[in-house]
């Protein structure tokens, strides 16, 4: 007999009626057993589910339907039985997918991706998932957090799934495998470190670590057969090389990245995740770009309006926040979405997680497989090469610093008789910040400079309260300004109403160089990715020669002469690329 779900439903205090933004449906009703042919018992009746359970971008292996799914559906009979629980649809869908094999007996998907919503249950998938590896396969299997509360939950989860199963009789009148006799040493699982070996099927001893993340994760493991990369939204180089050179022993290695969708913004390292993800998305747009060694899901809102006023509409429709949710009505509920977003949204910073922690519009950077050129060198930036600019007007000064906090990057700008801006690199060095306070005295007593601009989030801001005792006031941008003055820079080079000296650092800046979008829809220079201090310097000598700098006063840059001393700051502000050329740049 087939039964009706239920859907929930959420009660609202009246308010004024407005225009929603349009989305496209996930689904034609409730997400249930119903919904599916003949679905494995392993997946429950879930009356209450009405999310989507098909994720909204996705890759695989081309001949995946095609896939030996024995061990798929091993694994789901074992972990059910041993957890007590069932699974949804699109969590069944995803342990399918990441336990695929081929012919051959390897795992059909060499790498996972899985990128959701908060509080769905993805977790519960990589749990399943290790029960099967270290009892069934015998594997050695790293799970990393981020955090230490995260990495003991699941530490505790495991734990407690094999304790309990000690051969009894289950409510069926059935018997459970003996896990409990099968652990021959259990240590830590309190302070984002716990360790766990057991006896699995045939013998083999099965290590399993779970731990925050760190670059000694993996010490003393000689092999690593699965790791688990959750809430990879912050995860290094450094941190991915340390347990990948262990995975290289393993005769099947596999390894999943999970998370929600980051803010690049608040989360400067999520680069590595990003890049798993644009494999995924490349294959999502064109399936002639699939990578067939990697599974990858996406479950999230369609996208946001351009529009910042029908954002912010949108962040209001609940539709929206069930398109979003996988598990939504049985894990997320629009009350609890609602209580969050009331808490969260109160500035931009807070805008921006609850959009990638329950909407899933995330804040990706540019990685290298998806950037391209903010300016073509060879066809754009090199034709704006002046080397005969006669300079007119008031002088701009702009700095930036690069994130580690080592070099400094200070840019004139200027505008030329023919009504161009000419913007020239006068120094780029490590210093510390009394020297380049000293630097910058030397330049504004030469140069008069009618303002000296810095961005408000530069890792040299330090230098405004130095400069401020000093006599000078910095002229600090906001992140608009910082996002017009990016737009403005790339602009004017296209135009070609820039011109400069072809100054190689400058070259290789820009190479380096790439955009990244801000929540509410603007781009902004990439300050994160690569050195690009001396481009941020040039943007912003470029803007504030726009916004401050008067035309009419007939002055110009000075070249330095022979009879200039050795220890002359000035003469780096030459109006010739020679200086530059061969500027010997690790001194």
């Amino acid at each position: 007999m087939s039964r009706t779900p239920t859907q929930t439903s959420t009660s609202t205090k009246p308010r004024r009626a407005r225009k929603k933004p349009e989305t496209k449906p996930a689904s034609s009703g409730p997400a249930n057993r119903d919904d599916h042919a003949d679905p494995p018992l392993w997946v429950g009746y879930w009356p209450r589910l009405d999310g989507p359970q098909d994720p909204r971008y996705h890759s695989a292996h081309p001949e995946f339907e095609r896939a030996d799914f024995s061990v798929s559906v091993e694994a789901a009979k074992f972990a059910s039985r041993v957890t007590g629980s069932r699974v949804m649809p699109w969590q069944w869908f995803e342990l399918r997918g990441i336990t695929a094999r081929r012919d051959d007996g390897l795992w059909l998907h060499r790498d996972g991706c899985l990128v959701d919503t908060r509080q769905q249950g993805k977790t519960e998938i990589m749990i399943w998932r290790i029960l099967y590896g270290l009892v069934y396969l015998g594997e050695d299997v790293v799970y990393s957090a981020q955090r230490g509360k995260t990495a003991d939950k699941v530490f505790a989860r495991v734990v407690e799934i094999i304790e309990k199963n000690f051969g009894q009789l289950d409510d069926n009148g059935e018997r459970r495998p003996d896990l409990l006799g099968r652990i021959i040493a259990k240590t830590g699982g309190t302070q984002g470190r716990g360790d766990l070996e057991i006896r699995a099927r045939g013998g083999k001893i099965a290590h399993f670590r779970c731990g925050v993340r760190s670059t000694d994760l993996g010490r003393g493991m000689d092999r690593i057969d699965l790791v688990v990369f959750d809430e990879a939204y912050n995860l290094t180089e450094a941190e991915v090389a340390a347990l990948a050179g262990a995975q290289i022993a393993s005769p099947n290695a596999q390894t999943i990245y999970t998370s929600t969708a980051p803010v690049a913004s608040i989360h400067p390292y999520c680069h590595i995740f990003t890049g798993v993800r644009d494999r995924g998305m490349a294959g999502h747009q064109d399936p002639a770009k699939v990578d067939p060694d990697l599974w990858y899901s996406e479950y999230c809102a369609p996208p946001p309006p351009k529009d910042e006023r029908e954002r912010a509409e949108a962040r209001l429709d609940r539709e929206l926040w069930r398109l979003a949710s996988p598990s939504h009505g049985v894990i997320s509920k629009d009350r609890d979405i609602d209580a969050i977003r009331k808490v969260l949204c109160i500035n931009a910073a807070g805008v921006a997680l609850w959009e990638a922690d329950y909407l899933g519009w995330g804040e990706w950077p540019t990685t290298q497989e998806s950037r391209e050129p903010i300016i073509p060198i060879e066809e754009v930036w090199v034709p704006l090469t002046r080397l005969d600019a006669v300079l007119v007007g008031q002088v701009v000064i702009a700095i930036s610093r690069t994130q580690d906090k080592q070099w400094w990057a200070f840019a004139a700008g200027q505008r030329t008789t023919d009504g161009h801006v000419a913007l020239e690199l006068g120094k780029y060095a490590k210093m510390n910040i009394g020297q380049a306070a000293r630097y910058l005295l030397t330049v504004i007593q030469m140069l008069d400079p009618v303002e000296i601009i810095i961005e408000g989030h530069d890792p040299g801001v330090d230098l405004v309260p130095t400069m401020r005792r000093l006599g000078f006031d910095l002229r600090v941008t906001s992140l608009n300004e910082f996002a017009t003055a990016s737009t403005l820079f790339i602009d004017h080079a296209f135009s070609g109403d820039i011109c400069h000296t072809d100054q190689p650092i400058i070259r290789e800046g820009i190479e380096q160089a790439a955009m990244r979008k801000l929540p509410r829809g603007d781009e902004v220079i990439d300050t994160q990715e690569g050195s690009v201090a001396q481009v941020v310097a040039f943007m912003l000598a470029l803007w504030g020669v726009l916004e401050f700098a008067e035309e009419d006063v007939p002055a110009a840059l000075p070249v330095a002469g022979n009879d200039v001393g050795p220890h002359d700051e000035l003469a780096e502000f030459a109006t010739t690329s020679s200086h530059f050329a061969d500027w010997d740049l690790s001194t």
